[in-house]
This record gives structure tokens, sequence and C-alpha cells, in this order.
């Protein structure tokens, strides 16, 4: 006989996968302006109503229409099984930590409005206040329901440093890094691209009713003097009112990690293409001071002048990388990938795991302490 446990698993599971199928609706939706109600499912490219067969969360994908739409036969994207198998994944997560409770149940919320940004942001870089407002709000819920009402204050000073932090992140990477491209843009451009721009965004503005998803994110960022958008801000200010301010920094630093780790390709075949050698030769050079300091501290101790010797690589390269980094963005744009899908996938890892992730940071990183 099947023991109970597998069977509460197995309907977590397909409910999280059919919760999912809905999200990924929800999302494409809000980006498109269309009811989450009406119409039903139908094939994002000829718009023909999918079959209830062809709805089955996961299944329908993988064996009856396999990723092409019957009645075109264009290909679906695969998004649709990722996002349920993602959100039946994480259903199954939290049930197994925290079981059948009221921080379940919040933490459940969380999930599925987190998708749903996710999704946004990955496809159009933009992440609605509403959305932000119901993950910061079931963040506060989650973080009382977990630590008990008399520990209010966790919360609150969490949501206040994500805000102050982000914004101090933003404000200071423009003014690093984008200002002066920005300033360079401006004076390459003449008066007549400039006035067939404000032709054209007068015409879309007319001509279509939900447009707050093509915001122009340079120009955005030129007006308002920051790095990124202030969506940002808000997933950190929920990030910091469900782990406190002390996680929310392990958080950031595993989301920048992360982002780095998918940029920095894809930004070094770009220098490549534009033969930028030495721009590649000083941030190659960083990285590999950085990786090597960081084998011999963790195998031997190293003499002060040694650590001193690689402090001033570091720095001198760093500042070389940013001076360069400065001249080549205005040619070559900036090779960027939204921080939010980064940020919330680093939040519930720290939620989730944040003691050994803690631990390897500093014991392997800041080689503090066993």
């Amino acid at each position: 006989m099947i023991d109970e446990t597998i069977l509460i698993c197995l309907f977590v599971l397909v409910t999280g996968a059919c919760i999912g199928s809905f999200l990924n609706v929800v999302a494409l939706r809000a980006l498109s302006g269309e009811s989450i109600v009406f119409p039903s499912s139908k094939c994002p490219l000829c718009n023909e109503p999918i079959k209830w067969y062809d709805n089955i969360p996961i299944l329908s994908y993988l064996f009856t229409f396999r990723g092409k739409c019957r009645n075109c036969g264009g290909k679906v994207s695969v998004q649709y099984p990722i996002v349920e198998a993602l959100t039946s994944i994480l259903f199954l997560l939290i049930f197994l930590f925290f079981g059948i409770s009221l921080k379940t149940l919040f933490l459940l919320i969380m999930v599925c409005i987190s998708i749903v940004i996710g999704i946004t942001d990955f496809k159009k870089e933009y992440i609605y206040d509403v959305h932000s407002w119901i993950l910061i709000i079931s963040a506060i819920a989650t973080s009382l329901a977990m630590n008990g009402l008399e520990n209010y204050s966790k919360p609150a000073i969490g949501l206040i440093v994500g805000v102050i932090l982000m914004e101090g992140i933003a404000k200071l990477s423009y003014y690093l890094i984008r200002k002066d491209v920005q300033v360079e843009k401006e004076t390459e451009q003449s008066e007549e691209n400039k006035e067939e721009v404000v032709e054209k965004s007068e015409e879309t503005e007319t001509t279509e009713e939900n447009k707050e998803e093509d915001i122009d994110i340079n120009e955005y960022i030129k007006q308002n003097k920051r790095a990124f958008g202030e969506g940002d801000t808000y997933l950190a200010a929920a990030a910091g009112a469900l782990l406190g301010w002390q996680y929310l920094i392990v958080a950031i630093t595993l989301a920048i990690i992360l982002q780095a780790v998918c940029i920095l390709p894809q930004f070094l075949v770009g220098l490549y293409k534009q033969n930028e050698k030495r721009l590649l030769f000083s941030l190659s050079a960083f990285v590999v001071i950085a990786i090597l300091y960081w084998i011999l501290s963790n195998a031997f101790n190293l003499h002060l002048y040694v650590i001193f010797a690689f402090l001033i690589g570091l720095i001198f390269f760093a500042i070389d990388t940013i001076t360069r980094l400065k001249k080549t963005v205005s040619q070559q744009g900036f090779v960027s990938l939204p921080f939010g899908p980064a940020l919330l996938f680093s939040m519930y890892a720290t939620l989730f795991f944040g003691t050994p992730i803690v631990m390897f940071i500093f014991k392997h990183i800041f080689m503090f302490a066993e």
C-alpha cells in the first residue's frame, strides 16, 4: 500500500504544476494587457483555442502536442513546462520544509507572485507595481508567521535596509559607469534622430493602450540617474522583510555572483569581437589574481606582505577595468540580463539553505573561521 506521505507529496506536485500553468497565463497576459479569465487558453501564434487534453501541465507538452500547435504547427515556448515544473518543485520543497502551516500558505503566495515577476522581468525587463506590493506584503506576513508577531522589527529593518542598499547600488553604479555613457550618447545623437524618436513614441502612445512594458530602459535610466529600474528595489525590500538584513546581504551577494556568471561569457565575447585586448587583459588579470588568492589563502597561511601584494594587484586591475569599461560600453552597449530573477532565486536559496551558504562564504571566501 502506498504511504500516505507519498500521496500527499504527489498531490502537492500536481497542484503546483496546475498553478504553474495558471501563473504562465497571469504573467503573459499582464504583458499583453488581456484578461486572465477570458478568453480561454489559446495558441500565442494563431490564437486557436487549446483543447483540454493539450492543456495538461507538463504532460501535454511532452506527449500530446509535443511542443507544437496542432492548428498552425508553430513552436510553443518551452517556458510553459519549465514554469510548471519549477512551481511544482518549489511547492513540494516548501511543504517538506514547513509542513501544513500558516507560514506555508504565505510562502506559497510568495512563490506564485515571484514566478510571475520573474517571467515579466525576464521577457520585458518590467516589474509591475501591483506584483511587487503583493510580494512585499506576503514577505512581511511570512516573516511574522515564522518569527512571531513580537519580532516585528526583523521584517521592518530588513525592508528598510533592502531599499537603502539597492537604491545606493543603483545610484553609485550610475555615477561609476552609466553617467559618462549617457552623456556621450546625447552628444552623438542628432536633432533629426531625436525628433524621429519623439514622433515614434507619440504614435505608439496613441495607437496602443498598454505600453508600460515597452518603456525604454535607457531613457528611464538617463532621466532618473540610476543604473537600473526601481523594480529591483521592491524585490530587495521583500527579500529583506523575509530574510532579515543579515541574510539579505547574503542573498544580494549570491544574486550578483549568479548575474556575473551569466553575463560574463557574453560580455567577453563582445570585447573580443571589438578587439578590446587591454580591457580583456585587465579583467582577466583581476579574475585570475582573485582566484589565485582564494586558492592560496585556503591552502597556506599567507604572510601579510603577500596578502598586501595581492590586494594592490586587485585594486590596480579593478580601477583599470572600470576606467576602460566606461569608454568601451558607449560603443558596445551594455550586456545585461534582468537582475530580478537572480535576486528572487537567491532569496529562496538563502531562505532554505542560508546557514550552509553563509558558512561556505565565511570559510572559503573570507577565510574567517572554521
